[in-house]
């Protein structure tokens, strides 16, 4: 992934959580994260959130869109500032209603774990499938 497609997200630092885009799937992607200060819940939910969009099946059709609810996050380990990756799947949508699960991991470990939805606004002009 260029540098382009990580200027997807319109946030800017020190919100901006996306490092580096390492897969973007159909529905799935993952991305390196990094966290200048300990992580807090908001940050981590904020970074799977900002994943989403390199989800290609959602990237055709949506630009971004508003977290509106999170469940089930589990902190299985304490995490310190740094590098992660994220990995966010879909896991349900209705229209531009979308369910996600995501995982924060480190060298294989998971950090975090759990759910979160978003509300995704609408491409004025969708793109063509076969762009890339």
């Amino acid at each position: 992934m260029s540098v382009e497609d990580i200027n997807r997200l319109p946030h800017l630092a020190p919100v901006r959580f996306v490092t580096e885009v390492l897969k973007a799937g159909e529905v799935d992607s993952t991305c390196t994260v990094t966290f200048e200060e300990e992580p807090t819940l908001s940050a981590i939910v904020e970074s799977a959130a900002q994943n989403v969009i390199f989800i290609t099946s959602l990237y055709r059709d949506f630009e971004g869109g508003v977290l509106t609810g999170m469940k089930r996050v589990k902190l299985l380990k304490n995490l310190e500032k740094g590098s992660y990756q994220v990995q966010s799947i879909l896991s349900a949508r209705l229209d531009n209603f979308s369910m996600f699960k995501f995982t924060l991991l480190k060298d294989n470990e998971i950090f975090v774990e759990g759910e979160m939805s978003i509300v995704m606004n609408h491409r004025q002009e969708k793109l063509k499938k076969e762009e890339k």
